[in-house]
């Protein structure tokens, strides 16, 4: 009789942590991430010194993207370690609460992105004829980042999804 009432609250137990799908969704979430701060970093330092014009990227867009990529690099890396390595058990709300936050986030970085990929059409370093042009290969580089968040974004929500579910 003990038995019985002890393995049903550890099975609600575990129905109220996430399971091995959410993981692996937080496993690409981390490599998206990586693979976005990489591809933005160069476009935005040389955004930022070969200006020459008001067109530069703001500052508050740049300093929100990074902390929104990076922060979100960090805690789910820590969700990763502590559920795969300590072996604990991330509650489902916690989970929910970090990948809503996470995914409205990551969708606003993508805008901003794409935002700046476009005011920075036409403008920001190489001078032809009188006219100022953006690097192409920068500018390619900021909006595969962009994909690369909006990626993020989605995989946010298929991680909602699956918490709900499972």
């Amino acid at each position: 009789m003990a038995e019985d009432g002890l393995q049903s609250t550890h099975s609600s137990k575990d129905s109220d942590s996430i399971g091995t799908f959410s993981i692996l969704t937080k496993v690409v979430e981390v490599v998206l991430s990586i693979f976005a701060i990489g591809l933005i970093v160069d476009p935005f330092n040389s955004f930022n010194r070969t200006h020459l014009d008001r067109r530069a990227p703001k500052l508050d867009d740049v300093v929100f993207i990074y902390i929104t990529l990076g922060s979100y690099l960090i805690i789910n890396t820590v969700f990763i370690i502590s559920h795969a390595v300590l072996g604990d058990q991330i509650p489902k709300r916690l989970s929910v609460i970090f990948s809503t936050v996470g995914a409205l986030f990551h969708i606003i970085a993508a805008s901003l992105m794409v935002h700046n990929w476009r005011k920075l059409q036409g403008s920001g370093g190489i001078q032809y004829n009188n006219e100022v042009y953006g690097s192409k290969q920068y500018l390619d580089m900021l909006i595969s980042g962009a994909v690369f968040t909006f990626l993020t974004f989605a995989t946010f929500v298929v991680d909602i999804v699956l918490t709900f579910r499972y």
